[in-house]
């Protein structure tokens, strides 16, 4: 952690950019424009706004460090930085995109070690050897440590800091910190006690409800879920040639309020009906409406359905824009199997709702946890889609795309299973062209912890 982001992260942006002069004051007060645009979901700290402060990135934590270079640096640096610049932070993204996620593939080490050897190599060719510091030299065995030890997520510091925050937010009165705590944590494991005995006695199982401890969500939430389930869920949205999903599978979550039951308008039905004839090669479904015209073993499918603002996956919430204090979390990514049956690609979308639908079929009920997604276009050009991409011949060192800010027409392929989604992303903005600028929608994935 502090290798990575207070070590590198930090020297690469203070001590190479600003004090070498590639990034000016006015470049800083750019960059403090632009992530103040950037609308992020509310379970990712935002940065401060200290990128003009001081001599540039003042005060800067760990925390704040990782979410600049793995959100915010790509996006609003591209168009500053020179071409070996540019190439310093793709690999340095790429590698930080991969060592942070809590499941590694040893394949996935390869890269991240590759990664990091390019940018030091860089970085030695660019500002000369006296520019590479004893953290860059200890980068380059982060992956043999990941091998011994596991991944950084196993031993890194966070975890100790998150607790300092805790133990901080907690009430005493600023004279007598320690005993004070230590009462509290007595306190606790005596309410842990009770807790063992709550089935004995009814009265206390009825009280002991209002004093526990509320239920942490985002990034303080608790990882109770089962992390197989997780990653064969993972695998689903991963591979959707083999493994994708019909959204009638179990999932490692669950759909959140609001709530609320509903017809789905004629349009959207349609969508649906569409959706299970092609997730159903042994079935035909038709309308309800239309069922007295169709052939006797069709399907009517009801418009009726439950509505839901959020999804939780594993501890992730996903929003849409049902629920429009989570519209900011409603960006999805979702891989799709393109016309030629062979290549697929990912898109990204937002959500407008999820919802449950149930389907009698012959052998009995299905209920299928599904969402409505508008799709974004694509640029006109792949080469604007990839602007941001360094060494033409490798796509994966490609941290951001741009898409245009217009959706797709309504089809069959805005309804999808939930088991498809393939992670979320954050949605800026990047202007392309000094003659005739035009605006394209940033899409920047937010790492889903697990590398596939």
């Amino acid at each position: 952690m502090h290798c990575l982001f207070l070590g590198i992260a930090k020297w690469i942006v203070t001590r190479l950019w600003i004090e070498e002069r590639r990034l000016t004051s006015e470049n800083l007060t750019t960059m403090q424009e632009r992530a103040n645009r950037m609308k992020l979901p509310s379970d990712i700290g935002r940065i401060p706004s200290k990128i003009t402060m001081g001599e540039g990135f003042s005060g800067f934590t760990a925390d704040q460090w990782k979410n600049f270079i793995l959100i915010y640096a790509t996006s609003i640096t591209w168009d500053l930085l020179k071409n070996d610049d540019r190439k310093i932070l793709s690999y340095f993204v790429r590698a930080c995109n991969i060592l942070t996620c809590r499941i590694i593939s040893k394949s996935g080490l390869k890269e991240a070690h590759k990664c990091l050897l390019s940018m030091v190599k860089l970085v030695e060719n660019s500002y000369g050897p006296g520019k590479i510091t004893p953290n860059m030299h200890l980068c380059l065995h982060i992956c043999e440590c990941a091998l011994d030890y596991g991944p950084l997520y196993a031993f890194w510091c966070y975890s100790f800091e998150r607790m300092n925050g805790l133990l901080g937010s907690l009430q005493s009165s600023n004279r007598n910190i320690e005993p004070e705590l230590l009462k509290i944590v007595q306190n606790y494991s005596y309410l842990d006690e009770l807790l063992s005995y709550s089935n004995e006695n009814q009265h206390l199982s009825e009280c002991l409800p209002y004093i526990a401890h509320k239920e942490k969500v985002g990034s303080l939430a608790h990882d109770d879920f089962d992390l197989l389930e997780y990653f064969e869920f993972l695998s689903m949205s991963k591979n959707v040639k083999e493994k994708a999903g019909i959204g009638s599978e179990p999932f490692p979550g669950a759909l959140l309020k609001p709530k609320k039951e509903a017809n789905l308008p004629q349009d959207i039905l349609k969508l649906l009906i569409e959706y299970y004839n092609s997730a159903y090669d042994n079935y035909f479904f038709i309308s309800l409406s239309d069922i007295h015209n169709a052939l006797p073993e069709a399907i009517g499918v009801l418009p009726k359905v439950t509505k839901f603002g959020r999804l939780r996956i594993g501890v992730e919430v996903i929003g849409s824009t049902f629920s429009a204090r989570h519209i900011r979390s409603a960006n999805v990514l979702s891989q799709f199997i393109l016309d030629d049956n062979h290549t697929t690609d990912i898109y990204p979308g937002q959500v407008q709702f999820f919802f449950e639908h149930t389907i009698h079929l012959p052998e009995g009920s299905k209920t299928h946890c599904l969402a409505f997604v508008r799709w974004y276009q694509k640029t006109e050009n792949r080469k604007y889609r990839f602007h941001c991409q360094i060494d033409n011949d490798d796509l994966n060192i490609c941290n951001i795309e741009l898409w245009e800010n217009e959706f797709y027409e309504l089809s069959r392929d805005c309804i999808i299973p939930i088991h498809n989604i393939l992670g979320r992303f954050v949605a800026g903005k990047m202007t392309i062209g000094k003659k005739n600028p035009k605006s394209y929608l940033s899409v920047i994935p937010i790492n889903r912890k697990i590398h596939i």
